[in-house]
């Protein structure tokens, strides 16, 4: 599954600020954090994208399902700016720790239906070390805690040994779903907690914004031991953000603005993963995977301020991940409830405008049997 990705760069550089820009709506548009005379903000945000369920074609067995707990380990020791530069970040890697779940159920032999919450609800963070150098002196903590996006929808699987083509050399599944946006963090009081030397979040969980998702699985079946697998997302945002829930550059223009609107258009994922499976023992069995994951994203836009008022800001920028993600996987199938246990490595190769973040994530998958499942 895709991990936390996504790098924004806000600069707000006081000695460029348009010239028909008068001192009084400067100084309501940038606020009281401005009033430090810093001569320059440049705040590097965490934008903690989705960790959506990369899975295979497969597909839950009718009224069986299972239920997932995911934590998660995050640190970033660098980023890569808009040339595709590998930066350290100085100080303290900022590091997270997010506990996501997830349901899935067999609602017929090739339809299942998920509500899947990964991330789901960043518990600790540490991102002072984004923050500028001014900012790090003070004596607050700045966090990018909160809860992200929930996901919803149905896989069905239209080749498979069940499905309504039968084929036992391909598999091939979509889902179709929804974006249900949470509630995120209002920038607006968070700029203030900093003005007033408060601890602050600076970084929103996600976007919160509706949205319409679909994916697309393919599995091309070598042998029983070995299949490859072919991934895509595509997420298309339908709803917009504020300022006051996008940052805090755009949150501190409210005063002088007014709340604008951010369109964040769409994002992508493609993912080609080859899985070895094998029994270790009677009702154990072990399968590891090597995916290399691309995660591309457009730069959001700003309405109707965007090149007015945020000339410095890096809004005009694309970016993107290209990661691989390692994983290994015991399967107990004897047990009273069966469990399986899951563990990835996520380490990013290559990317623009995006952070280079490593992240350790463990999934613990519970399964149950309603009545009427085939035993």
């Amino acid at each position: 599954m895709p991990f936390l990705t996504g790098l924004t760069v806000y600069c707000i550089e006081l000695d460029k600020t348009p010239q028909y820009v008068d001192n009084l709506t400067r100084n309501k548009i940038f606020g009281g954090i401005m009033r430090k005379k810093l001569l320059a903000l440049c705040l590097i945000l965490l934008a903690l994208g989705s960790f959506v369920f990369a899975d295979d074609a497969k597909v839950m067995p009718a009224m069986v399902g299972r239920f997932y707990v995911a934590p998660t380990f995050a640190f970033v020791p660098g980023a890569y700016n808009g040339d595709g530069k590998y930066t350290s970040i100085s100080g303290d890697s900022p590091t997270l720790f997010n506990l996501g779940f997830a349901v899935e159920f067999g609602v017929l032999d090739w339809i299942t239906a998920a509500v899947q919450w990964v991330p789901g609800w960043t518990i600790f963070s540490d991102v002072k070390s984004l923050a500028p150098a001014a900012y790090q002196a003070l004596p607050i903590n700045f966090d990018s805690n909160g809860v992200a996006d929930i996901f919803a929808g149905a896989k069905i699987q239209i080749i498979g040994e069940k499905a309504p083509v039968a084929s036992d050399m391909f598999r091939f599944a979509a889902a179709l779903g929804v974006i249900i946006p949470m509630p995120g963090p209002d920038f607006s009081k968070e700029a203030g907690n900093i003005a007033g030397t408060k601890d602050a979040t600076i970084n929103s969980m996600d976007r919160h914004a509706f949205a319409l998702g679909a994916r697309l699985y393919f599995d091309w079946i070598i042998n029983k031991m070995f299949f490859l697998n072919l991934y895509n997302e595509t997420i298309i945002y339908l709803g917009d953000g504020d300022f006051k829930g996008h940052g805090l550059d755009t949150a501190s223009a409210i005063g002088g603005l007014g709340n604008g609107k951010v369109s964040y258009k769409y994002k992508l994922t493609f993912e080609i993963e080859p899985v070895f499976t094998m029994p270790l023992a009677e009702g154990i069995n072990f399968s590891a995977g090597l995916p290399v994951n691309f995660v591309y994203k457009p730069a959001p836009g700003l309405s109707p301020y965007n090149a007015m008022y945020f000339p410095n800001s890096n809004y005009k920028d694309d970016s993107y991940v290209l990661s691989l993600r390692p994983n290994a996987s015991v399967f107990l199938t004897k047990t009273p409830l069966p469990l399986e246990f899951k563990l990835i490595y996520s380490l990013p190769i290559l990317g623009q405008n995006n952070i280079a973040q490593h992240a350790i994530q463990l999934q613990i998958r519970a399964y149950f049997a309603l009545p009427g499942a085939e035993r």
